[in-house]
């Protein structure tokens, strides 16, 4: 299980998704912001082999990226 923080400096961020590529149902979690909510996020993934982990977040109609790997070991996580 990996811990995953996520904070939006953009102005009028209306949602982030949470990608995992290698996983099986690479969709981790989508989430929505109300206008004026902080755009943040916190969740715990199981992810089970190395693999990129992508954000995508959605502000001022439009999307922006990015991108982190992480490395699973057979007794943990590092990255």
């Amino acid at each position: 299980v990996v811990p995953i923080e996520v904070t939006s400096n953009l102005p009028n961020t209306k949602s982030i998704a949470v990608l995992i590529e290698k996983n099986p149902f690479p969709l981790a979690g989508w989430f929505e912001f109300s206008e004026g909510a902080l755009p943040y996020i916190k969740v715990n993934v199981k992810i089970g082999e190395s693999s990129f982990v992508r954000v995508v977040a959605e502000a001022g109609g439009r999307h922006y990226a990015a991108a982190r790997e992480i490395k699973v070991t057979i007794g943990g996580c590092g990255g």
